[in-house]
């Protein structure tokens, strides 16, 4: 006979018995791990974590011998691959560090910079409106000539004049 289906929540007896099992070792499997970790809420996360795997288990009807080894042992996995994680986002971070050290910038080069935009900025300004508009969109904003066109409600040609013209305007030349 097929089994009914169960409400969401529901509890099979072979579960609440494995709940029950579960409860008992809470409090060895909680002082175990904070005396590993020296973290009581890290412990409990591990706790918790190590339920939920072993309740999956459960739920995919896996036989079981020795709950409470399995619990011990799933928890030590998760501490393992917990300080495997750190450790690789450790090595991860020196190495962004170093690398972005070796590509950082002088402050020559930052001033420099800083100077070409405001000349950038002031040439944008002088422009006419719709030149400007025109040229944000597409170098700016990456849209093609004929979306600018679209957005702006004018010609291709008219968006190609503007275009040169901003950039002949940016480089301080006569178009």
């Amino acid at each position: 006979m097929p089994r009914p289906p169960l409400l969401p929540g529901a509890l099979t007896t072979t579960t609440a018995k494995v709940f029950l099992v579960l409860a008992s070792y809470y409090a060895e499997l909680l002082n175990f791990f904070s005396r590993s970790l020296n973290d009581r809420q890290a412990a409990a996360d591990v706790v918790q974590e190590s339920y939920a795997r072993v309740l999956a288990l459960q739920a995919r009807e896996v036989a079981v011998r020795d709950l409470r080894a399995l619990l011990f042992r799933t928890g030590k996995n998760i501490v393992i691959d917990d300080a495997r994680r750190r450790q690789t986002d450790a090595q991860l971070l020196q190495t962004l560090a170093l690398v972005s050290a070796d590509e950082a910038p002088s402050t020559e080069r930052i001033i420099a910079s800083r100077q070409q935009l405001e000349h950038l900025v002031r040439r944008l300004s002088a422009m006419p409106r719709k030149r400007r508009e025109v040229f944000v969109l597409v170098r700016i904003y990456g849209y093609s000539h004929a979306e600018a066109a679209a957005h702006m409600d004018i010609s291709l040609a008219s968006v190609e004049k503007h275009v040169v013209r901003a950039v002949c305007d940016c480089m301080g030349l006569e178009a």
